[in-house]
């Protein structure tokens, strides 16, 4: 797609971006210097009268002459006073010799991938904030190191395009000029991405508050926005403040990219899809059906990642999202021949970490399946692989904290669990999290802990068998046994072959004590065992 540019000196205005660069370097220009630097250029072979320059850069908009001398001086005073010429009694001309160029940079195309850049953050630390103004200490340098922070932990996530660091700071002027808040599609577009991340410091004394938003750059629609706040009293402080914001910031964008995608997938033409594209709306339908025993969300997932896979057999996300289905439909028992099921997905998730063995999401479902197979080993070192190759996926984490607490060191489960809220406090699994904290309390005798946690998640995850399954274990646990015996009854109505299945002794869990608790307890509220059988054993 090409597209003209104006250029003069060593300057070049490209409309296409509504951006002035010079040598290359994009400049600082507010949005009316820009359009009356724009009308000036397009008209550079005549002078043109005041009210038409007031008319091009206001509209119907009634301001004072003097707005024009305002904007007039601006181009002046950084392109040279002779590059906008006054003509007494008839109004204003262009001075330098303009060309009209054919754009030597097109504009990029979004990748497949959703794509993303961070782009500097603003310092509003005021120095009189401080009890000595004069020795206040400006922050630019601690934002800088937030927005490097957060650029190198979105990379970590395989599914997103992320703009390196030096690209997103060519636009540091614009950002404070605040020309970017004004006109985010511009930069979405000059960096081909579709999201686009913004944010500020500012400190008070010790206190500091980190501010940063999602923009849906098409739209211009807010997708997300969080405060993190902190107090940082010495050095040390300081750099662990900085590691916290960061991880935060991009621990909390990652699943708000991927919900705006699905959103964005389910409203998008399947046949205007890529492969990836059909491989990605795979996984948003399978991430967002796992928990629920219906089928149907799973069926569909396969059945496009299967589409995908025919278009481009190299296509790594789709091999992941057959991994999640086969995972899912053993851990729900939805499923005719579990053996064969387990060893076709243990199949997909490697072949998709052939393609990508940075994938940590394929790392995870490698380690799932592994325990549906029996091997433990293989299992928690895949999971503790998948963590290590990104500790900013909280979803990750959770299941980490689960099969440590299942199968490795018990005792870490609970605070990995708790690691992983605290990471994505908002996260759309959210409801997965607080599940894999309920049975890592489950497995540390805390009753009460893992039915509060089962009661919030199955707020956030309605006709989802898990939190059932854990509800009615830990009402057991609590020694509430009429309310055990009504969840139970729920289980079984929502997920009856889940509900057998577990009533057989097939658990997850190769831990003999949590074994013994989570079957005995479970036969009580089905009404297979008496009330005694739990109270040897809790």
């Amino acid at each position: 797609m090409s597209s003209s540019a104006f250029q003069f000196l060593d300057f070049t205005l490209r409309p296409s971006l509504r951006q002035l660069s010079r040598g290359g370097a994009p400049l600082a220009l507010g949005s009316r210097a820009y359009e009356l630097l724009l009308c000036l250029l397009t008209q550079a072979e005549r002078v043109v009268p005041r009210d038409e320059l007031m008319q091009a850069v206001w509209g119907d908009t009634v301001v004072g002459d003097n707005n024009l001398n305002v904007q007039v001086a601006t181009l002046r005073q950084l392109l040279g006073r002779e590059a906008v010429i006054t003509v007494p009694g008839r109004g204003l001309r262009f001075g330098h010799r303009v060309r009209l160029v054919e754009d030597a940079d097109p504009v990029p195309e979004l990748p497949a991938r959703p794509s993303v850049v961070v782009l500097p953050f603003t310092d509003f630390t005021d120095p009189t904030d401080f009890t000595d103004p004069g020795a206040g200490p400006r922050w630019a340098w601690f934002a800088d190191c937030i927005v490097e922070d957060v650029t190198t932990a979105l990379s970590r996530f395989r599914d997103l395009f992320v703009v390196a660091r030096n690209s997103a700071f060519a636009w540091r002027g614009q950002v404070e000029s605040g020309q970017v808040g004004r006109d985010v599609r511009s930069v979405a577009r000059a960096l081909g991405v579709r999201y686009v991340v913004e944010g500020s410091v500012r400190f008070v004394g010790p206190h500091v508050r980190a501010t940063a938003q999602l923009i849906e750059a098409a739209s211009g629609s807010h997708v997300w926005a969080e405060n993190i706040d902190g107090v940082v009293d010495d050095p040390q402080a300081l750099f662990a403040m900085q590691t916290r914001i960061a991880a935060g910031i991009a621990t909390a964008l990652a699943p708000q990219i991927d919900a705006a995608e699905a959103t964005r997938m389910r409203r998008a033409p399947p046949a205007d899809l890529s492969a990836f594209g059909q491989a990605q709306a795979a996984w948003a339908v399978v991430s967002a059906g796992e928990m629920a025993f219906d089928t149907g969300p799973r069926d569909r997932a396969a059945a496009m990642a299967r589409e995908a896979l025919a278009a481009d057999p190299s296509c790594g996300l789709a091999w992941r999202v057959l991994a999640a289905v086969q995972w899912w439909h053993a851990y729900h028992g939805t499923t005719g021949d579990f053996a064969a099921t387990v060893a076709a997905g243990r199949e997909a998730a490697d072949a998709a970490i052939t393609i990508d063995a940075q994938d940590h999401h394929a790392w995870r479902q490698k380690g799932l399946l592994a325990f549906m197979a029996q091997d433990q080993g293989a299992g928690l070192a895949a999971l503790r692989h998948a963590h290590e190759l990104n500790p900013n996926c909280a979803v990750t984490l959770a299941w980490l904290s689960l099969n440590e607490a299942l199968h490795g060191e018990a005792a870490r489960g609970v605070p990995l669990a708790e690691a992983a809220l605290r990471l994505s406090p908002r996260d759309p699994a959210r409801g997965e999290m607080l599940c894999a904290l309920g049975f890592a309390q489950f497995a540390a005798r805390n009753y009460a802990g893992a039915a509060a946690s089962a009661q919030a998640a199955r707020l956030g995850m309605v006709n989802a068998a898990p939190p059932l399954v854990l509800a009615t274990i830990a009402q057991v646990g609590t020694g509430d046994l009429e309310t055990a015996t009504a969840t139970f009854a729920i289980l079984n109505q929502t997920a009856p072959v889940l509900a057998a299945t577990r009533l057989s002794g097939r658990w997850l869990s190769t831990n003999p004590d949590y074994l013994t608790r989570a079957h005995t307890f479970l036969r009580v509220a089905a009404g297979l065992a008496p009330p005694e059988a739990a109270d040897a054993v809790r």
